[in-house]
This record gives C-alpha cells, structure tokens and sequence, in this order.
C-alpha cells in the first residue's frame, strides 16, 4: 500500500512540475493552435517548403510539421515556433510524445541572451510511424555557435520551435503531447 502511495505521489509530481506547451484556442466550431508560426528558410533565400496544422488522432488533437526540406541556395529547414515568457526556474527538459516520417527531428530554444536568427540551443530526437514518448533534458542540448553560454536556465528561454533541419528530405513530424519538466 505504501509502495502504491509513492507512486501515485510522483506521478502527480510530475506533472504538476510540467507545462504544457501545446496550448489550443476553441472559438465556436474551430479549433487553433494557440500563437504557434510556421518559419521556413525562405526568409532567408532558401527553397524548402512546408505547413503547420492541427490535426485530430482519435479524440486528440496535434501539432502537424510537413513539407520538403531543401539545402539549396544555403537553406535547409522548416520549423513551427512559439514565444514563451516562463518564470519558473525548476524546469529540467523537454518532454514530447510523437510520430512521424522516420528522422531525426530537432527541439529549437532561444533565450533572451540570444539576438541573431542563426543563435539558437538545439535537442535532437528521432521518431519513427508510432507514437513515442521523447525526453531531452536542456544539459544535453547544444549551442548554436561558440561564443554563446554553454548553459541556459528555463527562466531565458522566449521560445521553443520544432524543427525539421540540415538536410535534404521529405518531413512529417506529429506532436500529441509537449512540456517542460
């Protein structure tokens, strides 16, 4: 019984340690993702192309990344991005459950130390056609370039964007569930 209690107690912890970071607006019969924008290397002379949508699987809604990646003319990605003003400092990571065309995929943190389009802190996951519950942890996510902190805290950050990125293909990456941890 006592074993029953402790787990009960962390698993109500967890999430009461966790923001969503999915967040949708209802207005009559429409359903939006909630100040979510899709970005492409376009606005930067590149030629990839893509979409984000909100798409429903069973009773749940997602977050739908798609389109071609292209390195030509220096580009080479598609992304969907929200800016955050988080003031919690215990967040550890980022938590996601998601599917998709099987690839590596990327998790894009700026902060408010960070000024210049190409300076970003990036997490790298792999999803595959199922459903897959994905935890990376800030300590494991990288600097853009050298001359930016080695570490950042979840009170910096100002926005979160997944990210289909660096190389030539085909993308479609699902999301059904984001948090911070």
């Amino acid at each position: 019984m006592n074993l029953f209690i402790i787990i009960i107690s962390f698993i109500i912890g967890v999430k009461i340690n966790a923001m969503n970071l999915l967040d949708y607006t209802k207005e009559d019969t429409k359903i939006t993702l909630k100040n979510w924008k899709f970005f492409s290397d376009q606005v930067m002379g590149g030629v990839s192309e893509g979409s984000t949508t909100l798409e429903k699987h069973e009773d749940n809604f997602f977050l739908r990344l798609e389109g071609v990646v292209s390195t030509e003319n220096n580009g080479g990605f598609i992304q969907v991005r929200r800016d955050y003003d988080i003031k919690n400092d215990n967040y550890k990571g980022i938590r996601l459950k998601a599917r998709g065309i099987k690839s590596d995929y990327y998790v894009h943190v700026r902060t408010k130390y960070l000024f210049l389009p190409w300076q970003y802190y990036s997490g790298k996951f792999f999803v595959s056609e199922d459903w897959s519950n994905i935890e990376i942890k800030f300590d494991d996510f990288l600097k853009s370039n050298f001359y930016q902190p080695e570490k950042f805290s979840s009170s910096e950050i100002k926005s979160v964007a997944f990210v289909a990125f660096g190389k030539d293909f085909t993308a479609q990456l699902d999301i059904i569930e984001a948090e911070l941890f």
